[in-house]
């Protein structure tokens, strides 16, 4: 089943199960990021991500053009393993790794989540690609895809057990929109996917199209 279809089916029982003062407050929330012009402001194609440190599940600080070997990299941010449609677009793209590399194309995640918490989200989605912690959201802040959630936001957070203060060790209660960069060995942006709605992702098997046409129908 492709991933949208995953999605669609979990944001539908989501959408019965909760109750809609709740289900509008995640809905303003979206809105306001889309009123912010997030997607606008991020790092476009032909920009350069940065080269800042990040954490491996081993506790080892990497910096990312440590990890750039292949022509392409693929950066998908994700919110964090508490997140069900993150580990959804995550285990997609472990379904799709061998077809990727066989393109000569490696793939990452990477959260703010504590090194213990991105541990338990490899493991849990059986993993054998890195996913790295971006401590404090740095990198994702330098590329302008990281907000602040609103306060009515933060409460639900809470009362549904996910706790951001504790996962990415501090009170900033910021998070990232979910998104997929692929940059080329000079760091170099050559693919940007933003998604201010977290219930909806990029599907995996369209950008491995993309990348098998070299990314001629790249989009912003």
């Amino acid at each position: 089943m492709r991933l949208g279809k995953q999605l669609k089916q979990m944001k539908e029982a989501s959408i019965e199960r909760m109750p809609q003062s709740i289900i509008q407050i995640f809905e303003n929330s979206i809105e306001e990021i889309k009123n912010n012009g997030l997607k606008e402001k991020a790092l476009k194609i032909g920009e350069q991500i940065p080269d800042l440190p990040l954490t491996s599940i081993d506790g080892e600080t990497v910096l990312l053009s440590e990890l750039q070997k292949a022509d392409y990299l693929i950066l998908n941010f994700y919110r964090g393993g508490w997140c069900p449609y993150c580990n959804m677009e995550l285990r997609e793209y472990e379904r799709l790794r061998k077809d990727f590399n066989q393109l000569n194309t490696d793939i990452l995640g990477i959260s703010a989540e504590r090194v213990e918490y991105t541990s338990q989200t490899f493991d849990k989605n059986s993993l054998s690609f890195p996913i790295l912690t971006d401590v404090n959201a740095q990198l994702m802040k330098e590329i302008g895809i990281v907000f602040q959630l609103d306060t009515a936001s933060k409460e639900e957070y809470i009362n549904f057990g996910i706790h951001l203060d504790e996962i990415h060790a501090n009170n900033s209660f910021e998070l990232p929109v979910p998104a997929v960069y692929v940059i080329n060995k000079d760091r170099e942006i050559v693919y940007v996917h933003i998604e201010e709605d977290y219930m909806t992702r990029l599907e995996p098997s369209i950008l491995l199209e993309l990348i098998k046409n070299k990314l001629t129908a790249v989009k912003s």
